[in-house]
């Protein structure tokens, strides 16, 4: 009897001690569900407009993370054309992409530069990431495996309940992948869209964060072509855009 009872006993603490080093992965069929219908619509959209006041950190080796801060106004026109108008600490920019050309120009110092870009905007987005390391703000949310990508690398996606941002009603949605862990807050109206986001790089040093809230969306407006070209204004130095493997 004792050799049976014993016998069961290291079973379960056998089992236990799998169970404990097996780290489980909870995937949120609510967040899920949450997160297609946002994609859903922003994939619908034919244009959109939003205003994104952003703060992130970035490592300073005498003082280690310091704040900074943006405000940016994004337009979009399908999957062919952004404009990108940014004020800020990283001074005051802007991107124009009409489909086959991608110009930057910095008010501060008048100068501008252009690559060709003849392809799609995600396309774009991605190339001019990884060639110049130009980001654009909230990028992710327009990728059509935007939650395909999330599930792909999350640990965790779980549905946290509802609560608001900026007094409207907000789903709050957070998870956690190998090198960082994320926050979505998506609005409960009919249109489903992200009000804020928040990410903590976790396989950094000091654990830098972004955040971003999202206000002021336009659904479809009629955004004239001429916004997404750019013309040097008088004066205007042209530059030359350096990848981001250039050697001096």
């Amino acid at each position: 009897m004792y050799k049976k009872l014993l016998f069961v006993f290291l079973l379960g603490l056998a089992a236990t001690q799998l169970s404990a080093q097996t780290p489980t992965r909870r995937i949120d069929t609510v967040a899920v569900s949450i997160l297609d219908k946002m994609s859903a619509v922003i994939g619908d959209l034919t244009s959109c407009s939003v205003t994104i006041k952003s703060n992130y950190d970035i490592h300073s080796r005498e003082l280690g993370l310091v704040k900074h801060s943006d405000e940016e106004q994004l337009f979009l026109q399908g999957q062919t054309k952004l404009l990108l108008k940014s004020e800020g600490d990283k001074g005051s920019r802007d991107f124009f992409f009409n489909g086959n050309t991608l110009s930057y120009y910095s008010m501060d110092k008048n100068q501008y530069g252009q690559v060709d870009a003849a392809m799609p905007l995600m396309s774009m987005i991605d190339t001019v990431n990884k060639v110049y390391g130009i980001e654009f703000p909230i990028a992710d949310f327009f990728y059509p495996s935007f939650v395909d990508d999330i599930l792909g690398e999350s640990k965790n996606l779980v549905y946290l309940g509802l609560t608001k941002v900026d007094g409207k009603e907000c789903y709050h949605i957070a998870g956690t992948a190998p090198d960082k862990t994320f926050q979505f807050w998506i609005s409960t109206d009919a249109y489903s869209l992200p009000l804020k986001v928040v990410v903590i790089y976790t396989s950094k040093e000091n654990n830098p964060q972004y955040e971003a809230v999202l206000s002021d969306w336009k659904i479809n407006p009629s955004l004239p072509d001429a916004i997404f070209t750019f013309t040097p204004p008088a004066g205007a130095k042209r530059i030359k855009l350096l990848p981001l493997n250039h050697k001096k």
